[in-house]
């Protein structure tokens, strides 16, 4: 496995034994998975592995699979492995923040699934520091951000008091509407006493979102009863109540925001 450059900037994953009909053989596991033969599927996946131990995508899935039995263990364990490969196989020249690994070039998608991944790992533990640098580093290298950590950075930051970076995120992503830039942006202004820029981005928040702004004030939030697993309704009632179910906690602790929030609401 190597990361070779393949242009200016531009960089690839490359192994050249990893086959077609390895990568048939890929298939065929995760087929199978999917049918809810899990324990043939695992079978399958080992070996994989043991045909060809650089084989980031089986190692990953492997650990997704572990993770969907709930044996954290084994799952940690296969994640680490698949990073690994990946990290082992970057040489020293490249740069995290000057670089590309475009999640356009399919041989990038395993090392890109499985680092951010891990970086879930940190997250959903409570290890911020680790899950921003792992974050900003995908992002870094692939700043379309396919996988959407743009949404997940902010709650580290929140939870580290780095308003300045929520906010050089929102101006990287300024086209975004999505709660999690919008709302955030107008968040980190007030937190940061900057009241007039709170209420310039509080009324777009309002104009664009405004079921996002009502279930922040709601004195109870129950669950949308349509909600699905995985889907998220672009201005619905589900996206409002995810935001609210990330981020509410930072709106609710500062009185000053939700004044804000509540004046912006009654415009």
């Amino acid at each position: 496995m190597q990361l070779v450059e393949i242009g200016r900037k531009a960089w690839v994953f490359r192994d050249p034994t990893i086959t077609y009909e390895i990568q048939q053989k890929l298939d065929r596991a995760l087929d199978t998975w999917e049918a809810g033969h899990v324990e043939s599927a695992k079978k399958m996946l080992r070996a994989i592995i043991e045909e060809c131990p650089n084989h980031i995508d089986a190692c990953h899935h492997l650990s997704l699979i572990y993770e969907e039995q709930g044996r954290k263990l084994e799952a940690y364990v296969f994640c680490q492995t698949a990073v690994s490969i990946g990290l082992q196989a970057i040489p020293k020249k490249f740069k995290w923040e000057q670089s590309i690994v475009t999640w356009g070039l399919l041989n990038n998608r395993p090392f890109l699934r499985a680092y951010h991944n891990l970086g879930l790992w940190h997250f959903h533990n409570d290890r911020y520091d680790d899950a921003i640098e792992i974050f900003e580093r995908l992002l870094f290298v692939n700043p379309d951000d396919n996988q959407r950590v743009r949404y997940l950075l902010p709650i580290c930051w929140f939870e580290k008091g780095e308003l300045s970076a929520i906010l050089d995120l929102c101006r990287q992503y300024s086209n975004d509407l999505a709660p999690a830039i919008l709302y955030s942006q107008a968040l980190a202004f007030a937190l940061l006493g900057r009241d007039e820029d709170a209420r310039a981005v509080l009324k777009n928040c309002v104009l664009e979102l405004p079921l996002v702004g009502k279930e922040l004030l709601k004195k109870i939030h129950p669950k949308p009863k349509f909600q699905m697993d995985g889907y998220i309704t672009l201005g619905g009632h589900d996206q409002a109540y995810e935001y609210w179910r990330c981020f509410g906690k930072y709106w609710s602790d500062s009185e000053s925001a939700m004044k804000l929030l509540r004046q912006a609401m009654k415009r």
